[in-house]
């Protein structure tokens, strides 16, 4: 089995913390059962748990035999019983976002003194991670986003150094990996059609009762075309206008937060470092998968800056920065990523061309009249050495040291 060291290490810091019920979330298809699946192997391998102390259910192959929540709870003290179960055991439940009521069950057996038992599920909607799930599982959970292969996996996966060469292969790549084997170019574009299909119907459209689908997925088409690109919801609707499609404010606002919701884009905020708060009112967006964008448009346009961009947006999310941008008058920095005491100004470019873009990338930075990390990041192979104390490094050297 292919190891996702990072998230591995994260999670079984948890483990046998019986009062945190470890939540792992994220889009379809980023492996989260196959996580669920390497910790069932640490316990019997590593732990060495008896297997019958194990109990997974998935509950997206299961459906017919759990149509409701007490289906699940009689199964999962039945299976107790028969195994005279007495001791720690663990539980796993994938993809339980579609059982009502689910989490006060869930919470139930975290309360419950007499039942001694690990708690980890899974699902592929984050409408309940905010205020509703803390709720709802009283402050008793602790969750992972889980992603799409970072360029340290793909390269770990295909055995291949760390170069520009690959990292351009990576770039222009899948990074979801059940793609890896399938036969062609066009097989994989259907499957990402599917997967688009799937997360559109079944997780937005279905769930949220929406009748606009066509307008759902102009925004999500319009959301790929606009990667990187500051946006408010009012230049949303009148862009799209523009296009002679129809909309509003609200739908807008709803539509991007259910798209959001579901993992397939992310959004970074616009930050006002003068008055230390965030303006939620202007947004950048960025997509979980880049093989969406190229679902929808050429993969050989001139977009490769916003491209590295999303890449780099993605690692400092993967590794829990608060990640923020800044855009004042004729000043923008791409990030302010900030963790616990920590701050770091990001430029991100594709190469540093000539004198105006070096001005623009640098001359940025040094506007900022603070201590903190200032980096930019392209894809020059000859870089620039201690430009005024502002670091330069390749994009593909420092996404894989950076930890």
């Amino acid at each position: 089995m292919f190891k996702r060291k990072f998230y591995l290490e994260k999670i079984l810091k948890y483990l046998d913390n019986t009062s945190l019920i470890k939540v792992l979330v994220g889009q379809r298809r980023v492996w989260k059962s196959y996580l669920m699946k390497q910790i069932i192997n640490f316990l019997k391998e590593e732990k060495k748990v008896k297997e019958k102390n194990i109990l997974y259910i998935n509950l997206e192959v299961d459906f017919l035999k759990f149509k409701k929540i007490e289906d699940l709870d009689f199964f999962v003290k039945k299976y107790l019983k028969e195994n005279k179960i007495n001791s720690r055991f663990y539980l796993f439940i994938d993809e339980i976002q579609d059982l009502t009521w689910w989490e006060k069950l869930i919470n139930s057996y975290r309360a419950d003194d007499n039942f001694d038992v690990d708690i980890f599920i899974t699902w592929s909607n984050a409408s309940l991670l905010s205020s509703d799930l803390s709720t709802y599982l009283a402050w008793r959970y602790i969750s992972f986003e889980i992603f799409p292969f970072s360029y340290d996996e793909f390269l770990w996966y295909f055995k291949k150094e760390n170069t520009r060469k690959n990292f351009l292969e990576y770039l222009n790549f899948s990074w979801i990996s059940e793609l890896y084997k399938l036969p062609d170019e066009e097989t994989k574009t259907d499957f990402i059609k599917s997967l688009k299909d799937t997360i559109i119907l079944k997780d937005i459209v279905k769930r949220f009762k929406i009748k606009e689908v066509g307008l759902l997925e102009d925004l999500l088409l319009f959301c790929s075309s606009n990667i990187s690109n500051l946006l408010s919801i009012n230049s949303i609707v009148r862009k799209l206008k523009w296009e002679w499609i129809k909309s509003n404010t609200i739908t807008i606002w709803n539509f991007l937060r259910y798209l959001e919701q579901t993992f397939i884009i992310h959004s970074c905020e616009r930050y006002d470092l003068q008055g230390k708060k965030v303006l939620e009112w202007e947004k950048k967006y960025y997509l979980n998968d880049l093989w969406f964008r190229n679902y929808f448009f050429s993969k050989y346009d001139e977009w490769l800056g916003k491209e590295l961009e999303n890449i780099v947006f993605l690692h400092f999310k993967k590794l829990w920065y608060k990640i923020y941008t800044w855009n004042l008058w004729d000043l923008e920095i791409d990030f302010v990523i900030e963790k616990w005491r920590e701050r770091k100004y990001i430029q991100v470019a594709y190469m540093i061309s000539d004198e105006k873009v070096l001005q623009r990338e640098f001359g940025n930075l040094l506007k900022i009249k603070d201590n903190y990390e200032k980096i930019v990041l392209s894809m020059d192979e000859i870089l620039l050495k201690d430009y005024a104390w502002i670091k330069h490094f390749n994009i593909w050297e420092y996404l894989v040291n950076l930890k």
